[in-house]
C-alpha cells in the first residue's frame, strides 16, 4: 500500500497478490467474495494469540513458547533464537 499506493481492500489487488503468491485463483476469489467463510477460524486464532500475550504486531513466536513483540533490532531476535537453541541442547 505505502510503496505502490494501491488499495489493499480492492478485489483486483487482492487477486493479484494471490496470483503473485502462487495461490489458486478460484479458491482466492471464493475467499475474497465470502468474507465470512473463514471468519470463525480467524477469530479463534486471534483469541488464542491474545491469550498467549500478543498485544502488538509484529510478533514472533519461537517454538510455540517464546514471544518477541514489536519492531525489535536483529540482535533481539538473534538472542531469542540462541537462547532457544541453548535450551534444546540442555
Amino acid at each position: 500500500y505505502h510503496r505502490d499506493g494501491r488499495d489493499p481492500s480492492s478485489r483486483d489487488v487482492l487477486l493479484e497478490a494471490a496470483a503473485a503468491a502462487a495461490l489458486d485463483a478460484e479458491a482466492a476469489a471464493a475467499v475474497i467474495d465470502d468474507p465470512a467463510r473463514f471468519a470463525a477460524e480467524v477469530r479463534a486464532a486471534e483469541a488464542e494469540w491474545q491469550q498467549a500475550g500478543i498485544r502488538s504486531v509484529p510478533a514472533l513466536v519461537i517454538d510455540g513458547r517464546y514471544l518477541v513483540q514489536g519492531g525489535q533490532p536483529p540482535a533481539v531476535f538473534e538472542r531469542a533464537l540462541r537462547e532457544r537453541l541453548a535450551a534444546q541442547d540442555a
